[in-house]
């Protein structure tokens, strides 16, 4: 009997057929929820942007655009807006104070992508004024917590799924990003790679691709499509006679990257060290800023007016290219350190190009323009560890992809030497380990918790118990009794919730009796279990002889790092 090859089903046919199928439904499907939500966000972002944009510009205006500015005013200008940003910031939201990307990665790793709507409106008015009065900060770090607050408000409103909320909240940040810095391609890959030290959030690929090229479009009317920086691309070419020094900027901006981590958490922990109310901190390292000021003008704001001049052959004495570097180190350090809100980008663009063009001043004027952006990308690699979106992120804002061959090579460089030291605190090393977890059983609880409590009496207000969480930001606070032993828990959000209706009444109207306690003798791999199984981030750590007394908190962000202390290949960069 013969068979008609045209009607014949083999089990291998029918397989595929189905799987087609299925791979089709699965994509229509994907698209179907990510397409409107990747263009509204997206939309969304690229306006977030031009407002913080159009606010920036009006208050640098007002203090620095009339002509000459007084050296009383250049003194004083940095130190009111760090006492206003200090007052608004503790006031309506302290985590939008410092430079806002660490907070939005800890969002990430640790709340699942939530973020409270009012950072919004607090990120952009502090950063605004901090910048625009002078402080040494970047446009980066608000506009991150800017798009990913948004993201993040919508998709909760929307009932997003927690895997879905961080894909979206990743796909906000690249929207802001993208706006700003008019880089699409370069923004989507920073937004996906800043959350680790050596990995991607590749689920967020096509959202964060689609957000990023939409918000760019929505930026580009208002600001138009020139690149930020003016570069002639004919000499950015990396040839033999150029190619030792693109290596050296790499290694030099390496090292720096080191000290300017250093530096910046070591002023940061001067500020938090002071016994002060915290707008007098912002001020004080407003103050600070104000002085180095006087005697360097170039280290006030943004700084990107000094970064074309040195791409230009404007700045050429490598006692005064040294000099901003230090310079802008330190004041960033004071600006962002004291409390005040902006990102590190630019100011990382400006140390690492100033030390780029005083290495080119040292050896040829020639290769100037490829030093100095041998060295933004390097500095700004190093610091972040993000050497593959950076590198493409600094040839969009230049406008010449002939300089990408050696930014990269500066970034892997820096990257490198830098090692496992970063500017943002909260990065983990990847966001998923092939190592066997059994490794936690050699690390006890007490080695890996966080043994810095804050506890909420019993018999406190409710306006007290916020003016507490306003102080310490935390997921969940100890209630205590007068023995200091724990009754139960008070979730932030329910602090914040009751607030805003009862302040007066008592901190025992949110106490939830149920928690998840783990002895603090119990190996890291129990609280890892309970985690996974409970499906929470934090846990309280008790006495085993007394389960009542909190000795400290757990958090899965605790749990990777021992991870990766314990892991020695994630040692390797």
């Amino acid at each position: 009997m013969s068979v008609n090859p045209g009607t014949d089903r083999s089990p291998i046919h029918i397989i595929e057929s189905r799987l087609t199928q299925l791979l089709t439904l699965n994509v229509r499907e994907y698209l179907r929820k990510w397409l409107p939500l990747s263009i509204f966000i997206g939309i969304v972002g690229g306006i977030g942007a031009i407002i913080f944009q159009i606010l920036l510009d009006i208050v640098w205006t007002l203090c620095y655009g009339q002509g000459t500015v007084p050296w009383y005013l250049i003194l004083l200008f940095p130190a009111a807006g760090g006492l206003i940003v200090g007052l608004i910031v503790h006031r309506f939201a302290p985590e939008a104070a410092g430079h806002g990307t660490d907070s939005v990665i800890d969002a990430l790793h640790q709340k699942g992508g939530k973020i409270r709507i009012r950072v919004v409106p607090v990120k952009i008015i502090a950063s605004a004024i901090t910048i625009g009065t002078g402080g040494s900060a970047g446009r980066e770090g608000p506009i991150a917590q800017i798009g990913a607050g948004l993201a993040s408000w919508l998709g909760t409103k929307l009932k997003l799924s927690r895997s879905d909320l961080r894909i979206f909240v990743v796909s906000g940040m690249a929207a802001g990003f993208s706006a700003i810095f008019k880089a699409p391609l370069g923004s989507a890959i920073f937004a996906m790679e800043v959350p680790y030290k050596n990995d991607l959030e590749t689920n967020a690929v096509i959202p964060a691709m689609i957000s990023s090229v939409v918000a760019y479009l929505t930026f580009i009317p208002f600001y138009g499509t020139k690149p930020i920086f003016n570069v002639p691309v004919s000499e950015l070419a990396i040839s033999s006679s150029n190619i030792f020094l693109v290596f050296l900027v790499g290694i030099l901006v390496g090292v720096l990257g080191i000290v300017f981590v250093k530096v910046f958490y070591g002023a940061r922990n001067f500020f938090r060290s002071l016994n002060m109310p915290f707008f007098l901190k912002t001020g004080f390292g407003g103050l600070m800023v104000g002085v180095l000021g006087l005697a360097l003008p170039e280290v006030l704001g943004l700084g990107s007016s000094t970064i074309q001049g040195i791409l230009s052959g404007s700045y050429t004495s490598i006692t005064f290219l040294l000099a901003i570097v230090v310079g802008k180190m330190v004041a960033t350090s004071f600006s962002i350190g004291s409390g005040g809100s902006g990102g590190v980008f630019f100011p990382s663009l400006l140390i690492g190009g100033a030390l780029g063009g005083a290495v080119a001043s040292l050896f040829g004027m020639e290769y100037l323009p490829l030093c100095v952006l041998v060295g933004m990308g390097a500095m700004m690699a190093g610091v972040t560890k993000t050497p593959v979106s950076t590198s493409i992120m600094i040839t969009e804002m230049v406008g010449g992809y002939m300089a990408l061959i050696p930014i990269m090579i500066g970034s892997v460089i820096s990257y490198i030497i830098t090692g496992r030291c970063t500017i943002y605190e909260k990065q983990i090393a990847q966001k998923s380990f092939s190592m066997d977890v059994s490794c936690l059983s050699m690390v006890k609880v007490s080695e890996a918790m966080n043994d810095r409590i804050i506890t909420i009496p019993y018999n406190v207000s409710i306006d007290e118990a916020y003016r507490i969480a306003r102080d310490n930001p935390h997921y969940l606070y100890p209630v205590v009794d007068d023995n200091g032993r724990i009754l139960g828990v008070a979730p932030r959000e329910r602090i914040d919730e009751v607030h805003q209706r009862l302040p007066d009444s008592s901190v025992m109207q949110v106490l939830q009796t149920h928690f998840e306690p783990v002895d603090s003798d119990k190996e890291v791999l129990t609280a890892f279990e309970i985690m996974n199984n409970k499906q929470i981030s934090r846990m309280i750590v008790v006495d085993p002889e007394d389960r009542r007394r909190v000795v400290g908190t757990i958090t899965r962000y605790d749990i990777l790092n021992i991870m990766e202390h314990l892991d020695e290949r994630h040692h390797e960069y």
